[in-house]
């Protein structure tokens, strides 16, 4: 059986909650060696009591808030519209509110907000920044009817601020995988890793291969796995002196999916596990957050870190807002199609 409207809104909630608490739970810890994680016991049992700065308990960082500006924009026009979508992330840059941008991002929005186009803005090819991946959750969810046009609009939300090929194809696999959470019948790893692989090797060929190869790392002992992940399509000088995941797309993305896999059904556990990786991880256990919710529903998400995460209900509200949205793209398309069976 198909999931109903109401599992279907649920997921939607699910969704947004469960990337914005594994980014939240992340944020104080961006940057931090595996080493030290270690021995901090709970990662995901409550927010960190070391506020980042002057930011509060349950804060989530620029991917959560990049999130919901492509989501407005997709709410507002009834699809994804990238001449749209830049001006809500250019928002961001103008108000001054976007929290802790990487450089590639926070060049690229200050480019939007000075009048470049949109489809000349993004970071030159080279730059594999893993902050495009959040806002693909909106094509996850808002397409997964439509899944044959995921890798197009994950592209498009995509080159507004990067490039590179590769940073579409992650960005077109991580909403692949979203949608597949709306299908009623969960898949084997192998099936879902190949339709994520349909979908990035639109854009990169290389990527999709990573992706099709990532179940056979299920059997080997978890450390030597993670190990493995974070060196994937990295340039050996890009992981000089740095300890836990690069500011790299390709092992923030294999490492989200690899912990969702590894963990299908514990949305805690498969958080912990991107947390404790280290470096990037909060971008990691965002995408793993997501990625629960959507497959597993608000119920598996911890009360505590539901309530306690920031601006919660905006984010509910606007996971309506989109759900809505899809609603009534769908009955168009349901009336466009009668009418033209009855010609």
């Amino acid at each position: 059986m198909p999931l109903t409207p109401a599992d279907r809104q649920d997921r939607f909630h699910a969704a947004f909650l469960g990337l914005a608490i594994g980014d939240a739970l992340g944020f104080p810890l961006r940057g931090i060696p595996p080493a030290s994680l270690a021995r901090l016991p709970g990662l995901a049992e409550d927010f960190a009591p070391r506020p980042r700065g002057k930011f509060a308990k349950g804060q989530f960082s620029d991917d959560t808030q990049l999130l919901l500006a492509a989501a407005e924009s997709v709410i507002r026009e009834g699809k994804v519209d990238g001449r749209s979508a830049a001006l809500h992330l250019a928002w961001l840059w103008q108000e001054g509110i976007i929290l802790q941008p990487p450089r590639s991002l926070s060049e690229a929005l200050q480019r939007l907000a000075s009048g470049t186009p949109w489809m000349s803005a993004g970071a030159p090819l080279g730059t594999k920044c893993p902050s495009v991946l959040s806002r693909a959750l909106v094509v996850g969810l808002f397409e997964s009817g439509q899944r044959a046009r995921l890798p197009h609009d994950a592209g498009v939300l995509t080159v507004i601020t990067h490039k590179d090929p590769v940073c579409a194809a992650a960005a077109a696999a991580f909403a692949q995988a979203v949608a597949l959470g709306m299908e009623q019948e969960a898949l084997t790893p192998a099936a879902f890793c190949e339709a994520l692989a349909l979908s990035a090797a639109v854009h990169d060929k290389n990527l999709a291969e990573e992706i099709r190869h990532l179940p056979r790392l299920l059997t080997w002992d978890t450390q030597r796995a993670l190990n493995q992940l974070r060196k994937v399509g990295v340039p050996p000088s890009e992981l000089k002196g740095v300890d836990g995941l690069p500011c790299h797309v390709v092992p923030v993305l294999l490492t989200s999916l690899y912990a969702t896999l590894k963990v299908p059904h514990d949305f805690r556990e498969a958080v912990v596990l991107t947390l404790r990786c280290g470096g990037e991880a909060d971008v990691a256990a965002a995408l793993t957050g997501a990625l629960l919710g959507a497959h597993l529903g608000t119920r598996a998400i911890p009360a505590r870190l539901r309530k306690q995460v920031l601006y919660a209900e905006n984010l509910l509200d606007t996971a309506d807002r989109l759900f809505r949205a899809r609603q009534v793209r769908e009955t168009l398309a349901t009336a466009i199609a009668h009418q033209k069976t009855r010609r």
